[in-house]
């Protein structure tokens, strides 16, 4: 029968002695993780990324003179922002924080930020080592979790190989135009024309884009798809000439440039591989200018699904330094090849009735 007592009061106040628990996590960047893909710093930024540590007492006894240690991978440069918690510090590779009491069911965060390594040599992995202790009514416990950050290189090599492989597209581009006199077959109404939907696209889709792009979220890529996928279809009905949509696209940059200051000029080769891609499906579809709704609809698909994942999975990380997660970067892709499915196929019911009219 002691025995059985004994069981009875383990099994009764067991859960009293344990219910005093400290959950430790953390997040960085401190960016929008549906879009950003978290746990990855970039080597060599000139910025320094934010990351949180949120403690949650998931016990039900307050919790008392908390004091939490985090330890800095890579000798990483150490700043803390303004915040509502006082009581941060930071010193050498360490941040600390003191909190007085949390009570049961309580969270509460703190902030830091970080610069990444100037530059390493390969891949590797960092860990924050944290560790908190705290008091309840049962004494001093100790609680410790570790958050692991992938840290790459800054992709220098690959940013001076994109410029360089871009000019040598511009300079492929012009050799074969001057090959096979490709210029010289654009009549003077071809190049107006061309030069006119170029500005339309260059100035004012792209100025509508910028303007309402926000309000449609992951949606707004279809405002500059769907009418760029329409001109461009345009072109090629109207034009009719090897190198439409190649000219077409270096126009628009060009414009970019001159109105919006755009800093594309070593990135013009890539911006020309848009049209590139179309050309080579008109060649292949044996000169099919977009007569009919299902080319129409390719060309537009290609270029337009081409084009956001250049941005996404080659210009954002290579140039800018800033990692999409890639769900939502595949998802923006989608989204775009949606926009010039339909862009396509508007295209095509316009051109045909602007060609009939001209004819």
């Amino acid at each position: 029968m002691k025995l059985i007592a004994i069981l009875v009061l383990l099994i009764f106040f067991l859960p009293q002695l344990a219910a005093a628990e400290l959950e430790i996590g953390m997040d960085i960047p401190l960016k929008n993780k549906e879009i950003y893909q978290e746990n990855r710093l970039v080597a060599g930024v000139s910025w320094y990324e934010r990351g949180q540590v949120v403690l949650t007492n998931t016990g039900d006894e307050k919790l008392h003179n908390i004091l939490v240690s985090v330890d800095v991978p890579l000798q990483m440069d150490i700043e803390i922002p303004v915040q509502a918690m006082k009581n941060i510090s930071a010193d050498n590779n360490n941040v600390t924080a003191r909190i007085g009491e949390l009570g049961p069911g309580e969270s509460i965060s703190f902030i830091f930020s970080v610069k990444p390594p100037e530059s390493i040599e390969f891949k590797k992995k960092g860990s924050f080592a944290i560790s908190a202790s705290y008091e309840d009514g049962t004494g001093t416990h100790s609680t410790s979790y570790t958050h692991v950050v992938e840290v790459v290189p800054p992709p220098s090599w690959i940013t001076y190989g994109t410029v360089l492989a871009s000019i040598c597209i511009i300079l492929l581009a012009f050799l074969v135009a001057w090959k096979f006199n490709v210029l010289e077959a654009f009549t003077t109404i071809d190049l107006v024309t061309i030069a006119l939907l170029a500005g339309l696209i260059g100035v004012v889709f792209r100025w509508f884009w910028q303007t309402f792009n926000d309000l449609l979220g992951p949606l707004g890529g279809l405002l500059f798809t769907i009418p760029t996928a329409v001109l461009m279809i345009i072109a090629l009905q109207i034009v009719r000439k090897p190198g439409t949509a190649t000219l077409l696209f270096t126009v628009v940059e060009l414009v970019a440039l001159v109105v919006w200051g755009s800093n594309i000029t070593v990135w013009m080769g890539w911006y020309m591989t848009e049209g590139i891609i179309v050309d080579i499906l008109v060649l292949l579809f044996r000169k099919d200018y977009a007569d009919r709704r299902s080319t129409a609809i390719i060309y537009a698909v290609a270029r337009s699904a081409y084009a956001y994942w250049m941005f996404y999975f080659f210009f954002a990380p290579a140039v800018w330094k800033v990692y999409y997660a890639p769900w939502y970067a595949w998802g923006e892709v989608g989204i775009a090849a949606i926009g010039g499915l339909i862009g396509g196929a508007i295209g095509y019911s316009i051109a045909k009735k602007v060609r009939g009219a001209m004819m």
